[in-house]
């Protein structure tokens, strides 16, 4: 099955609300999600809506909001959430990376962790939330030990997907869930195994073929290094400086995000620089300089920033201070 043809039509008899009024959207949201804020990319006016549905401890639901928007979340709440659009495409940044999630790749985010994301015109987003003791007793470990990005259009995932389009396209399927404990409990499980399974051997293969063991968890201090760079990125910062913040030394580090993280500690401040200079670019107003956005992002060199920015984004600086 293509990622392409993925249909959630069951689900609209499931229709929590349509509004037109931003407000109401956020606080409606809110009531089976979590705070958050919506940010309108032109004037606003767009018609939005949502369907949800529970099936023990598994909520399934689709989003759209008519027009191109912007979702800032400081926490998830309580539960882990997955996302990818079945219309449209988004940009979703957390944890220090930018991740383009569409009908091929999703994103998974955990209890208490934050994400912002910029949803195309037209989007619609399909979510997954998972009650976290529901997945920890049934896989043994953690969903936040897994990879943030998900590649739903992957071969590992495809059982998982057919059985996640069957759920969401059958009527009858949704309504038997709906009146029989028992059948909810046995999808529930059924999509927790197949998701876990899979996502486990895509994380598993990826890592093998860059010639790594396959790892999960982060040690303390590669984490206390995040947390440092997050905190610091736009200062300037040397390696020694982030290794002594962190309690080894400058070695240990670097094969530590080497391993962990697929990058070196440098490469992940200059990740983190760049998508602080791009959301900048997006919310600034449009007469500002790009030198002061670089400059204030952490970058010191004018010509290397819109090189690194062009790689990364396919497009220059200014031209994302043009077009958003």
């Amino acid at each position: 099955m293509s990622p392409a043809a993925f249909r959630a039509d069951a689900l609209r008899s499931y229709r929590l609300f349509e509004s037109n009024d931003l407000d109401e959207t956020r606080e409606l949201i809110s009531r089976v999600m979590q705070p958050h804020a919506l940010v309108p990319a032109g004037l606003g006016g767009g018609r939005s809506h949502m369907d949800f549905v529970k099936l023990g401890g598994l909520g399934l639901g689709t989003i759209g909001f008519g027009e191109a928007m912007r979702v800032d979340v400081k926490a998830v709440d309580g539960y882990y959430l997955l996302m990818f659009c079945v219309a449209g495409e988004a940009e979703v940044r957390t944890m220090g990376r930018s991740m383009q999630v569409n009908r091929k790749q999703g994103v998974l985010c955990a209890p208490g962790q934050a994400f912002n994301a910029h949803l195309s015109p037209g989007c619609e987003q399909f979510v997954l939330r998972i009650d976290p003791q529901a997945f920890e007793t049934q896989t043994g470990f953690a969903a936040s030990s897994l990879a943030s990005l998900v590649p739903v259009g992957g071969v590992h995932l495809r059982g998982w997907m057919q059985q996640l389009q069957l759920v969401a396209s059958s009527t009858e399927l949704l309504a038997c869930a709906r009146a029989n404990p028992n059948v909810a409990t046995q999808l529930e499980r059924l999509l927790i195994d197949l998701f876990a399974a899979g996502h486990v051997s895509d994380a598993n293969h990826a890592t093998a073929s860059n010639g790594r063991a396959a790892m999960s968890v982060s040690p303390g201090f590669v984490k206390r290094a995040e947390a440092f760079i997050q905190a610091r990125c736009t200062e300037p910062l040397e390696l020694a400086d982030i290794a002594i913040a962190a309690g080894v030394s400058s070695r240990t580090l670097r094969d530590g995000f080497q391993q962990f993280k697929g990058v070196s500690p440098m490469q992940y401040v200059r990740t983190l620089r760049l998508d602080r200079a791009r959301e900048a670019l997006r919310e600034r107003p449009s007469d500002v300089r790009v030198a002061e956005i670089a400059l204030d992002c952490g970058f010191t060199h004018l010509g290397r920033f819109a090189i690194a920015y062009k790689e990364i984004f396919g497009e220059s600086p200014s031209d994302t201070l043009r077009i958003r």
